[in-house]
């Protein structure tokens, strides 16, 4: 019910008006009326209203009055003027200060209830639009630590070159950072431990991550992307600071902390300070070119395994901005591209880019989008081959793709879906193993903080908390079944340690899995005891 109030300095017309209608089959509450405009004005001050339904003609306050004050201290508020009056100036105020409605004295029924109907599904939109507004922020509060983790990985893979494309996205995240003054390092962490790796890399590239992003002395470090054995780093100095200083602080400081980490760990770690720079805008154009190798075995130039797993990566990232619809990044990492191969040989260009296309167009044949893609176009990518300048291949390519993503009609929620939708059969299908968020991410093809983020937005739980409730489901279809010990039902559901599990069993349902399959022996001698004659 929206809340009305009645102004006229006529008793009868308000009474008239008060039961005139069947204000409530309309929507509307009657919550009080007045003879005048400055006993509404008190009233405003301390109480809700949605309408205020108002003669022009009062004593002290009358009704333009009366909607002017409205307009400039309650705008949410809606009003309509009711007057006996045919003056067109009157009508004129009336519209400056956002009048609802002009009604003429004496008022149709039929004509009343038209505009209060309307009036209604105005509101309920304004309500439904307000509370989708409100779910898009709070999931925006959400999303936020992983859309800030996905803005540095897409500053150092090149995505941001565009300048007005990085302050816009420093603006959205409300990033403390000034592009054109902000000092920063590029580092790469390679880690092994002295005798041979015995867990996998990316739980002690997390472990890893905690440590750096906790509090340091001169640096604030982010992580941008884990590689197979280690991962990369922008840390950024927390005081005022020249380019020269901050290599020396920054040498000081991570020899500092892999000092620490060796102690406790046994685990050792070499670092390389790929670049500094003076600010962001270096940064998101900075590119090492791609070297290759010679193989004697094969007898031919390749490249080495780590570069072609950093491409990879690349390419993942290439992905999840093509499947966000985003042109602009998509292009912007496509340039960034064409800048590492600047080195190679054509031949191994054109290999590059029809393996990146090949791709692309595996991505859109898996959505069925391949059809709606004209014959021409689907097959022009190979067309690249009888191109033997840089930076015409360059030219080719962003105009290629281009065109390519604006052929693109599914939107980026419904390409999200299908993705989570198969991430969620491959979570399913192992999530009997230690399953970690790169593994599935590497399933779907996507850079691990994209589909980090996509993940949450589409099913509104983390990865970590979605594989936990489905293990502990599992679980309980397994003790309910009565056919497996409690070590066997933890290793069946993907934990090694039974105690661990345990904990998050009773985290989850509120006993332990002891207690639990108790308690539905009890329903089960209850329900015989009741169907006993």
């Amino acid at each position: 019910m929206y809340k009305l109030i009645l102004v006229d300095d006529e008793e009868i017309v308000r009474r008239g008006l008060r039961y005139f209608l069947d204000w409530e089959s309309l929507g509307f509450q009657i919550v009080a009326d007045f003879e005048d405009g400055r006993e509404t004005i008190e009233y405003l001050k301390t109480h809700e209203v949605d309408i205020v339904l108002s003669d022009i003609r009062m004593a002290e306050v009358n009704g333009i009055q009366l909607a002017k004050h409205i307009y400039e201290n309650y705008p949410q508020i809606r009003v309509i003027i009711i007057s006996g009056y045919k003056d067109f100036e009157y009508a004129q105020q009336a519209i400056a200060y956002n009048v609802e409605n002009y009604l003429l004295k004496p008022t149709k029924y039929d004509v009343i209830t038209d505009v209060f109907q309307n009036l209604k599904l105005k509101l309920d939109q304004q309500k439904s639009d307000s509370i989708r507004q409100q779910q898009k922020s709070v999931r925006f509060d959400e999303l936020l630590p992983l859309l800030k983790e996905q803005f540095y990985t897409d500053l150092v893979m090149g995505a941001l070159r565009n300048t007005n494309e990085l302050h816009k996205r420093i603006q959205l995240l409300s990033l403390s950072l000034d592009p054109a003054h902000c000092p920063c390092a590029l580092i790469d962490l390679e880690l092994y431990e002295r005798e041979k790796l015995t867990i996998k890399p990316e739980k002690l590239t997390y472990s890893l991550k905690s440590i750096f992003l906790a509090e340091n002395a001169n640096f604030l470090y982010k992580a941008v992307f884990n590689e197979y054995q280690g991962m990369k780093l922008l840390a950024f100095p927390n005081h005022a600071v020249t380019q020269e200083e901050l290599r020396k602080q920054l040498d000081t400081e991570l020899n500092e902390i892999i000092s620490r980490i060796r102690t406790n760990f046994d685990i050792e770690i070499r670092y390389h300070v790929t670049a500094t720079f003076s600010n962001l805008i270096e940064l998101a154009q900075f590119s090492l070119p791609l070297k290759l190798v010679y193989e004697e075995t094969r007898g031919k130039d390749r490249l080495e395994p780590i570069e072609y797993d950093n491409l990879l990566e690349k390419y993942k990232l290439f992905m999840a901005h093509i499947m966000d619809g985003q042109i602009e990044n998509t292009i912007s990492m496509l340039d960034r591209l064409m800048d590492e191969f600047r080195d190679l040989p054509i031949s191994f260009i054109h290999r590059l880019i029809m393996d990146l296309f090949a791709m692309v167009f595996r991505y859109y044949a898996d959505r069925g989008q391949v059809g709606k893609i004209p014959h021409e176009t689907a097959h022009n990518y190979h067309a690249v081959i009888e191109i033997n300048d840089l930076e015409e291949i360059r030219k080719w390519a962003k105009q290629f793709i281009h065109d390519l993503m604006i052929l693109n009609v599914n939107t980026k929620e419904s390409n999200a879906t299908l993705i989570v939708e198969a991430a969620q059969k491959y979570i399913l299908q192992n999530f009997h193993r230690d399953l970690s968020l790169e593994e599935v991410a590497n399933h779907v093809f996507l850079n691990h903080i994209y589909f980090s983020r996509i993940f949450k937005q589409a099913l509104g739980i983390n990865y970590i908390d979605y594989l936990t409730q489905l293990r502990i489901h599992k679980a309980i279809e397994l003790l309910e079944s009565r056919q497996f010990k409690i070590q066997e039902i933890t290793e069946k559901v993907g934990y090694l340690n039974s105690k661990y599990f345990a904990r998050l069993f009773k985290q989850t349902t509120g006993v332990s899995p002891k207690d639990y399959i108790r308690q539905q022996s009890l329903l089960s001698k209850g329900a015989e005891n009741e169907n006993k004659p």
